[in-house]
């Protein structure tokens, strides 16, 4: 049996522009705001790295447990896109802190919206 590659092994990062990806992503620095999910949960400030229709990522100082479920608060222009959204990977960086890969499992319609017209035509399907 062929070994995986390690960027073939569930949870690990793909490249940005892989072609196995269902939703390309495009690069992209957006304000962020990162919560827990839970009572009394405070949320971290960050921006996006890369965004598509099916997830994003994003650094944050802390890593990220793969599978925990966290909210995001996406500044695009002058709106919010809001998403609940499942780790994927949770990567250190040489500069400091974590690059955090996730997907969306809940986005509004209307935040859904906001996000297609900020990806374009690069983040082609529709999940």
């Amino acid at each position: 049996m062929p070994r995986k590659k390690k960027s073939d092994q569930p949870g690990a990062p793909r490249q940005k522009d892989s072609p196995a990806r269902r939703f390309p992503r495009v690069p992209s620095k957006n304000s962020v705001v990162v919560r827990k999910l839970g009572s009394g949960a405070e949320g971290g400030l960050t921006t996006t790295e890369v965004v598509g229709l099916g997830g994003c990522s994003f650094v944050h100082a802390e890593p990220q447990e793969a599978g925990e479920t966290l909210y995001l608060s996406i500044l695009i222009g002058v709106e919010l896109a809001e998403a609940r959204v499942r780790v994927v990977y949770s990567k250190p960086r040489e500069e400091g802190g974590f690059e955090i890969g996730v997907e969306f499992t809940e986005v509004p319609q209307r935040d859904l919206a906001l996000i297609r017209g900020m990806v374009g035509s690069s983040g082609e399907g529709s999940p």
